[in-house]
C-alpha cells in the first residue's frame, strides 16, 4: 500500500515512484525533502550551491582587490623615493659644473618631498605641498631663488627626465611666468640656457658615485640634517 501523506515520518525518497522522483531530480536540483522535527517536508527549497559560491567569490575578490592595492602602493613608494633621489643627484652636478661649487641648496633641495614620501604621503599631496613653500617655484609667492630655479629647471629637462618634451628653452619661450620674473632672462642668456653642460659626464658621475643603497642613505641623512637646521 502506497503511503499517499508527503509529511508521513518515515516518508522518503526511496518509497516514491518514479514518475514522483523525477520531480525532485536531485543530484538533485533545486528540491530535496528535508526533516522538520522529524517530518519531511518535500515543499522545502534546497539552496542553490552557486548562491554560497557567489559569497567565496566575493570574498576572494576583496582580498585580491586588497593584495593588488597594497603592491601598488609599495611600487609607487619606492618609485617616488627613487624619483626624486636622482633628480636630487642631478640637480647637485648640475650646479656644480655650472658654477663650480655646491650650495647648502643643493642638499636641502627637495629634501621635504624625500621626507615625506618616505612617511608615506601621496605624490598628489607631497607635490602640492612642495610647491607651495618651495622658492624655487612660483607658486609659492616667495621671492625666488633664481639660482635654484635655474639649476631645476635643467634637472627637469628632457636630457634627464625623458617624458619631459621641452627643453628650457623651449619651456621658457612659451612660459609668460618665467619671462616675467625679474632677472630670469638675464640669468639664462648667461649661462646660454645651460645648452653649453657636459650632460654625458654629469650621468656618468651619477653612475659612478651615488647609485645604490649607501648611496641614498648618505644623502638622506645629510639632507635631512640640512633641511631641518636651515
Amino acid at each position: 500500500m502506497e503511503i499517499k501523506c508527503n509529511n508521513y515520518p518515515i516518508y522518503s525518497l526511496t518509497y516514491l515512484p518514479k514518475e514522483r522522483l523525477q520531480l525532485y531530480p536531485a543530484a538533485y536540483g533545486a528540491r530535496m525533502p528535508r526533516r522538520v522535527k522529524g517530518k519531511i517536508n518535500l515543499t522545502e527549497i534546497r539552496p542553490v550551491a552557486s548562491t554560497n559560491a557567489t559569497g567565496l567569490n566575493a570574498f576572494t575578490r576583496g582580498l585580491i582587490s586588497v593584495y593588488n592595492s597594497i603592491s601598488s602602493y609599495a611600487v609607487n613608494y619606492k618609485k617616488n623615493i627613487k624619483h626624486t633621489y636622482e633628480h636630487k643627484i642631478i640637480f647637485s652636478l648640475i650646479e656644480k659644473q655650472l658654477y663650480g661649487h655646491n650650495s647648502i641648496d643643493s642638499l636641502t633641495h627637495d629634501a621635504d618631498k624625500m621626507i615625506l614620501y618616505m612617511l608615506g604621503f601621496p605624490r598628489s599631496f607631497v607635490s602640492k605641498f612642495h610647491r607651495k613653500h618651495s622658492a624655487h617655484h612660483i607658486e609659492s609667492g616667495k621671492t625666488p631663488n633664481l639660482r635654484s630655479m635655474f639649476v631645476d629647471n635643467i634637472a627637469s629637462s628632457p636630457e634627464f627626465k625623458p617624458d619631459k618634451k621641452l627643453s628650457l628653452r623651449a619651456y621658457y619661450n612659451s612660459s609668460e611666468e618665467l619671462q616675467n620674473l625679474e632677472g630670469f632672462a638675464e640669468l639664462l642668456k648667461k649661462y646660454n640656457f645651460g645648452e653649453n653642460l657636459d650632460f654625458a659626464q654629469i650621468k656618468r658621475l651619477k653612475e659612478m658615485k651615488f647609485n645604490g643603497t649607501k648611496g641614498v642613505a648618505r644623502i638622506m641623512m645629510k639632507a635631512l640634517t640640512l633641511f631641518l637646521i636651515h
